[in-house]
């Protein structure tokens, strides 16, 4: 069963890796996926993990990258402060997820009339989960602003599909769990007993647009680890 997961999962990676990133191909030296049209104008690229400069040619419709030189000047800061600034959303926001569909079950169960359903802390963890949600926004607010710091000067602006795509998924996930943080605020999805408004139709479609705002940000915050976690220990 899970790797019948993890067989699809790759699936759908490898079609949205071949739509955004279009044709690739390995670095010879540390072996990273990288994308043809990030090489300039003279079809050469700087592989981002090893420092590889690449001259990029194609031979009977297969791309050959050849190793030119090494790029041996790059800025290597000794703190690291991107890969340390993400340690706080990618811890806070999986737990408040947990919280939320626990919430979300106890809040089920009492509306079902099932015996033992909710729980006496549900106000504890509603409470909770809003200040891990509001964590992890402003450790992604670090995280992004640390990012782009790396882009501009470890890795001088260069456009690579990769840091394309954590720039647009770095916003896409301030502004979800922005949208996240004003619900669970709003009083529009949560009770004061801490339990879902599982008692009226616009509850309903509150909680309903809340789990999946939550389960889309969690998907954006998997991909932005995959991707980030490539370009620092490569694949």
């Amino acid at each position: 069963m899970a790797s019948d997961l993890r067989r699809l999962v790759r699936r759908i990676a490898d079609r949205f890796k071949r739509a955004f990133y279009g044709p690739t191909f390995r670095c010879p030296v540390c072996h990273f996926v990288l994308a043809a049209v990030d090489a300039d104008g003279n079809g050469l690229l700087v592989c981002p993990v090893c420092g590889a400069v690449l001259e990029i040619e194609e031979v009977y419709g297969h791309i050959v990258p050849v190793v030119l030189d090494m790029e041996i000047h790059r800025p290597q800061p000794k703190l690291r402060a991107h890969p340390m600034a993400t340690h706080l959303p990618i811890g806070a926001f999986p737990v408040a997820l947990l919280g939320a569909v626990a919430l979300f079950l106890a809040s089920l169960g009492a509306r079902l009339g099932w015996s033992g359903a909710g729980f006496a802390g549900a106000p504890v963890v509603a409470s909770a989960v809003l200040v891990l949600l509001v964590l992890s926004a402003a450790g992604a607010v670090l995280t992004f602003a640390s990012g782009l710091w790396d882009w501009n000067f470890r890795y001088r602006r260069r456009t690579y599909r990769q840091i394309r795509l954590k720039i647009a998924f770095s916003i896409a996930f301030l502004a979800l769990g922005a949208a996240a943080i004003a619900l669970h605020a709003s009083g529009a999805v949560f009770a004061a007993s801490g339990l879902m408004r599982l008692d009226s139709a616009a509850g309903v479609l509150g909680g309903a647009a809340y789990l999946l705002i939550l389960a889309a940000d969690m998907a954006v915050l998997a991909t932005l680890g995959h991707v980030g976690g490539t370009l620092v220990f490569g694949e």
